[in-house]
């Protein structure tokens, strides 16, 4: 099971469900917590039990607990963070909304993102976009790493908080300023960071922001998000829309479309509410204990495990205040270690031919002691 918290662990007692293991998935699917369950019931299950014609009341109402409880785990305002289906939606969105504008025809974006950025940044090109990729690896930490981005035939920027291969932590605020100052658009793609690592959305002022919860968050699969202000919204034409997108979505005017102001015009169609329902718990429990208290939680833990070794044991960025919760460990055989770390029930996955694990808000000292001493004998001199 799970190390128990205690002096060394953040999450109340009982708060998740037990992991059948030391937990080290986080970055992949976060633990689901007790609450999730009834969270579900409330907020989807039990309106549409009731069959009193309210459901929707109801179901809409559990969407904005979803979205006012995301909202001071970002560092941002409820009112401009919309449900998204997930990520690849909410980005291929953003770039179809952008306004034209005839010197700007590129889209910088890095070599280390998440494939699905790179799937959905492609599509661009069917609109005359011209994809520009900048190298990867530790150099991503450094602004001047990011300096093609601000160049003036630059219409967006792609910028991954947390790299889920190397690790690395961009500097998201001083690329925000910079994209600012340079006329060029901004989103950041907070899927390995938010609920981990810090978000301030209302201070690096991005133009966007898009996540899921699924992984810190402990929402599950099914409830992403994308943040905008509604001056930058203003600039913007959604062409995936729906009746949710629209200013007064109970009009019913088939000949009169107008957009929601703010975020929500990039809403679309009838929402799925069960997703959203469900990672209100996860939101909860983060919200009560604090962004700050997590980071400095998971980065205490990250370093119990990188001090153990060399800095040849990880294949992922490893320097303090420049990486996120995860790390990747080199070992010698990645068949027979992950058979070794399974055996002794430590839960991870294989990434970049490596074993990756990740710390969160309910692993303990114990945890990662109980993971030192599991892939020790498979550390790769």
């Amino acid at each position: 099971m799970i190390g128990r918290t205690g002096e060394n662990g953040l999450a109340p007692q009982g708060a998740f469900e037990e992991a059948q293991g030391r937990y080290f998935l986080s970055h992949s699917v976060g633990l689901m917590p007790r609450a999730a369950q009834s969270s579900y019931n409330e907020g989807f299950l039990e309106p549409w039990r009731a069959g009193d014609g309210h459901a929707w009341d109801h179901w809409l109402a559990a969407i904005d607990r979803f979205r006012f409880a995301l909202a001071p785990v970002l560092g941002a305002h409820g009112d401009d963070i919309c449900p998204q289906t997930n990520v690849s939606s909410a980005l291929a969105k953003i770039i179809f909304s952008l306004p034209d504008r005839a010197r700007r025809k590129k889209i910088v974006l890095t070599e280390d993102d998440f494939p699905t950025i790179g799937f959905v940044a492609a599509q661009a090109k069917r609109a005359g976009y011209e994809l520009t990729f900048l190298p990867g690896g530790p150099r991503l930490a450094d602004i001047d790493a990011w300096t093609p981005a601000f160049h003036d035939d630059v219409q967006l920027v792609i910028a991954v908080h947390v790299f889920s291969n190397s690790g690395v932590k961009a500097p998201v605020a001083e690329i925000c300023e910079r994209a600012r100052q340079r006329g060029v658009f901004s989103v950041l793609d907070l899927a390995q960071s938010a609920g981990a690592v810090p978000v301030e959305l209302g201070n690096w002022r991005p133009d966007f922001a898009i996540g899921s919860s699924v992984k810190y968050l402990c929402g599950g699969p099914g409830a992403a998000y994308l943040w905008t202000e509604k001056e930058t919204a203003a600039r913007c034409s959604p062409i995936d829309v729906g009746w949710f997108s629209h200013e007064a979505p109970y009009e019913f005017d088939i000949h009169s479309f107008r957009y929601a102001d703010g975020a929500m015009r990039f809403w679309g169609g009838t929402p799925s509410v069960a997703p959203f329902a469900t990672a209100s718990a996860g939101l909860q429990l983060l919200g009560d204990i604090g962004a700050e208290a997590i980071f400095a939680h998971n980065q205490r833990l990250l370093s119990r495990l990188i001090s153990a070794f060399s800095q040849r044991a990880f294949l992922s960025h490893s320097r303090e205040g420049e990486r996120g919760s995860a790390a990747i460990v080199s070992v010698r055989d990645v068949d027979q270690a992950s058979h070794a770390l399974s055996e002794a029930g430590i839960l991870h996955d294989r990434r970049a031919g490596g074993l990756r694990v990740s710390a969160h808000l309910y692993n303990t000292e114990e945890d990662v002691d109980a993971l030192i001493e599991a892939v020790t004998p498979w550390i790769a001199s």
